[in-house]
């Protein structure tokens, strides 16, 4: 079942759905496929996970694999089974494959409050960072926590952002992104991926456009409830 529809290279998105003293969230890992016997997955980690960090899954936990193959999206769930080196995990896949329709989400062209830092590799470093400052939104008065943001005029969806950056980036590369979407919002920190970049058409920088791996799912849900809006009031004043 599996073969049919996966190949080496392909790329998957696995998430673990998190309940725990933190609020409810999904963390993500985007990973390549690259066997498939006896109902377990080994896939390659483009950013490395050292072992000694411990497992990149929470144990027992259920995980959702996502990908796309022939313009079809695929929908499986598995567990984690072992990890036989830094740069590969191993799966226990559920034989539970299905396909699904996948509504693109709703983009907006607007202007949001930015704070970033990005750098290569690290993702155990970026996965503490990004739990430990979730903790601190949680559990602080957002007046000691928020820090100051710089405006910057981005593309935005409830998965994903397009912005202007001014640090050196790759594909790949991970940032710990802030957003404040106004001024009476509490800041949204989630952890994000770099797929793709390009040449800013005007000054010096890159536009990259990035996916949210880590992100509450109340935040997650502002962001869709921040679009609507926005979408339902440019439409509103189309001429």
């Amino acid at each position: 079942m599996y073969s049919r529809y996966f190949t080496p290279g392909q790329r998957l998105q696995v998430n673990t759905l998190c309940e725990d003293k933190l609020p409810a969230r999904r963390e993500s890992m985007n990973v390549l496929f690259t066997n498939y016997e006896l109902d377990h997955f080994d896939v390659a980690i483009p950013h490395t996970w050292p072992a000694k960090e411990g497992s990149p899954f929470p144990e027992g936990r259920p995980l959702e694999i996502i990908s796309e193959r022939y313009g079809l999206w695929l929908k499986s769930t598995a567990s984690f089974h072992s990890q036989p080196s830094d740069k590969v995990i191993r799966l226990r896949m559920n034989n539970d494959l299905c396909i699904f329709h996948h509504r693109p989400q709703l983009r907006v062209e607007t202007s949001v409050g930015l704070r970033y830092s990005a750098q290569r590799g690290n993702l155990p470093a970026f996965h503490r960072q990004w739990r430990q400052q979730i903790s601190k939104l949680t559990t602080t008065a957002t007046a000691l926590t928020a820090p100051t943001f710089a405006h910057g005029q981005v593309n935005l969806s409830a998965s994903g952002i397009r912005m202007p950056i001014q640090t050196a980036v790759q594909k790949n590369d991970l940032c710990l992104l802030m957003l404040a979407l106004n001024e009476a919002s509490e800041p949204i920190c989630t952890l994000t991926e770099v797929i793709w970049t390009a040449p800013r058409a005007e000054g010096e920088g890159t536009i990259a456009g990035m996916q949210f791996l880590n992100i509450l799912n109340q935040d997650q849900q502002q962001i869709e409830q921040f679009v609507n809006q926005r979408q339902s009031k440019n439409a509103g004043t189309t001429i």
